[in-house]
C-alpha cells in the first residue's frame, strides 16, 4: 500500500482563460500545467487520484504517457466547490491509512522539494492537519489564513466571503494540504454549503478540525511565487517566465553556455549536457537533446530532436523529431522534418528540406535540395538544386542510394528509384529508372553515359 494518498483537483474550466480548451491542459514550458503539478510527486510513494470533470477525456489522454505512475481517476459532473471535488475521490479515501495530500491541478510553479519538506513536515508533527501558505504583498482574490492571539490557524476566509479587516491579512491559503485520512472522512460526511457561493469548501475542515481539537500546523513556503494558480493569460505567461528562468538556471549550474538567457527558450524537458553553447533567440522544445560540445547558433528551433557530439547547427535551421550524429554541420536555413536520421560526420547545407530521410555517414547534401522518403549511403554527395520526386500525386515512394555516389547539379530523382555504389548523374539528369553500381547516367530522361556495372 501507498505511504501517501494524493488528490490533484483538476475538474474545472477555467473561464478566465477564455479557452476551448480547458486551463490544466495548456503548456507552460512545453508541458501541460496539470502535468508541472503531477511532477511535484516524483519521489513520493504516492498513490494518485486525479479529479477530472471537464474535457476529462483529453485530460486522460494528455497524461497516457505517465503509464508508469500509480495514476487513477474519479469524475466530478458537477462543479460545486473544492469539499465537493475532493468527495468524489471517497471510495480512495475510505481505503487509506494515513495522510492525504490535497492538490490543485492549475499550480504549475510548485517545486518537488517543496512537497517532499511538506509532507515530511506533516508526518514530523504528527498533525491532523497542515496547510502550506505563503505571504502575499497583495493577497486579493486568495483565501486569507486567519489565527487567533496564540498563532494557532482557526479558519480560511475565501476572498468572496471576507470583509475588510480579514482582507488586510497577507498570509493566504496556498490550496495545498495534508490531511490524515481519518478527518477527511469525517469532514466530507459533515460538511455544507452554508455560504455565499453556495458551495462545499474544502476550507471548512479547518473550523471543523478546530471544533474536533485535532492538531492544525501550518507550513510557510519561502518562495511565494510556487503557489501561484493559473486562471488567466496573464498568469500563465508570468508562470511560464518563472519556470523558463528556472530551467535556464539548472542548465548554466550544469555547465551549458547561454549567451543571453532572456532570448532563449528551453522547454521542461530538454536535456544538454556539459560545454554545450547557445545563442540567442532559439527555441528548444519536447525532449530535444544535445549532446557535449555542439554550437547552436541564433534563431534555431529543435523540437524532439536528438543531436550527437561536436554538432554545429547554423543559424535559421529547423530540426522537427529528428536526429543528428556528432560531428556534423547542419544549415543555415536547413529543415529536418520529422522521422529523419542524418549520421556521423554529415553536412547539411542551406536550403536543404529532409522528410523521412536517412543521410549516412560521411555524405554531403551541401545546398539546394529536398530529399523524402530517401536513403542516401556513405560518403555519397548530393549536388546543388537536386530534387527527390518522392509523391506522384497519388502515392509516396522511396529512393534509395548508395554509398560513394555523386549526384550531379539540378539532378530530378523520380521515386521509385534504387542507385547502386559508386554510380554518377550529370548535372540536369531525371533519373526515371534505376541505376546499377558504378554507371553514370545523363539526359531527360537519364540514360547510360558510361557503364562500369559488371553485368552490363
Amino acid at each position: 500500500m501507498s505511504d501517501l494518498l494524493s488528490i490533484i483537483l483538476a475538474a474545472g474550466k477555467g473561464t478566465r482563460m477564455k479557452s476551448d480548451k480547458i486551463k490544466v491542459l495548456h503548456p507552460v514550458a512545453g508541458k501541460a500545467i496539470i502535468k508541472h503539478v503531477l511532477n511535484t510527486l516524483d519521489g513520493l510513494n504516492s498513490k494518485i487520484v486525479n479529479v477530472i470533470g471537464h474535457q476529462k477525456e483529453e485530460v486522460q489522454t494528455e497524461l497516457e504517457d505517465l503509464d508508469n505512475w500509480d495514476l487513477n481517476y474519479v469524475i466530478q459532473s458537477e462543479q460545486l466547490g473544492t469539499g465537493h471535488a475532493v468527495q468524489q475521490a471517497a471510495n480512495y479515501i475510505e481505503k487509506h491509512d494515513g495522510a492525504v495530500l490535497i492538490l490543485y491541478g492549475d499550480t504549475p510553479l510548485l517545486k518537488k522539494e517543496s512537497i517532499a519538506q511538506f509532507v515530511q513536515e506533516h508526518n514530523k508533527t504528527d498533525s491532523d492537519l497542515t496547510v502550506m501558505t505563503a505571504l502575499f504583498d497583495d493577497p486579493e482574490g486568495y483565501g486569507r489564513i486567519v489565527k487567533n492571539n496564540q498563532g494557532d490557524l482557526t479558519a480560511i476566509i475565501e476572498e468572496k466571503d471576507a470583509d475588510s479587516e480579514i482582507k488586510k491579512i497577507k498570509e493566504i491559503n496556498s490550496g495545498v494540504n495534508c490531511i490524515d485520512s481519518e478527518l477527511l472522512k469525517d469532514f466530507l460526511n459533515n460538511m455544507d454549503n452554508n455560504n455565499s457561493q453556495g458551495e462545499y469548501y474544502l476550507t471548512d475542515i479547518i473550523e471543523f478540525a478546530v471544533e474536533k481539537n485535532k492538531k492544525i500546523s501550518t507550513y510557510l513556503v519561502e518562495d511565494s511565487n510556487e503557489i501561484i494558480g493559473i486562471n488567466t493569460r496573464k498568469q500563465q505567461a508570468e508562470a511560464e517566465k518563472i519556470i523558463r528562468n528556472r530551467i535556464i538556471e539548472r542548465h548554466l549550474n550544469n555547465g551549458v553556455t547561454i549567451i543571453d538567457p532572456a532570448t532563449t527558450f528551453i522547454d521542461e524537458e530538454v536535456e544538454i549536457e556539459q560545454d554545450v553553447t547557445i545563442y540567442p533567440f532559439n527555441y528548444l522544445e519536447g525532449k530535444t537533446k544535445i549532446s557535449k560540445n555542439t554550437v547552436v547558433n541564433p534563431n534555431c528551433k529543435l523540437e524532439n530532436a536528438v543531436i550527437g557530439k561536436n554538432v554545429e547547427i547554423l543559424s535559421n535551421t529547423i530540426i522537427r523529431d529528428s536526429s543528428v550524429g556528432s560531428n556534423t554541420n547542419i544549415g543555415p536555413f536547413a529543415y529536418l522534418r520529422p522521422g529523419s536520421t542524418v549520421e556521423n560526420s554529415c553536412k547539411i547545407g542551406d536550403f536543404v528540406e529532409l522528410k523521412k530521410t536517412t543521410v549516412k555517414t560521411g555524405a554531403k547534401v551541401p545546398h539546394l535540395c529536398y530529399a523524402g522518403d530517401a536513403e542516401i549511403g556513405e560518403r555519397t554527395n548530393i549536388g546543388a538544386g537536386t530534387i527527390f520526386a518522392n509523391y506522384d500525386g497519388e502515392k509516396k515512394s522511396r529512393t534509395t542510394i548508395g554509398k560513394d555516389v555523386f549526384i550531379g547539379s539540378d539532378s530530378i530523382l523520380i521515386a521509385p528509384l534504387k542507385i547502386g555504389d559508386g554510380a554518377k548523374t550529370a548535372a540536369g539528369s531525371v533519373v526515371t529508372k534505376d541505376v546499377k553500381s558504378g554507371d553514370t547516367v545523363m539526359g531527360v530522361p537519364a540514360r547510360i553515359y558510361k557503364s562500369k556495372s559488371k553485368d552490363a
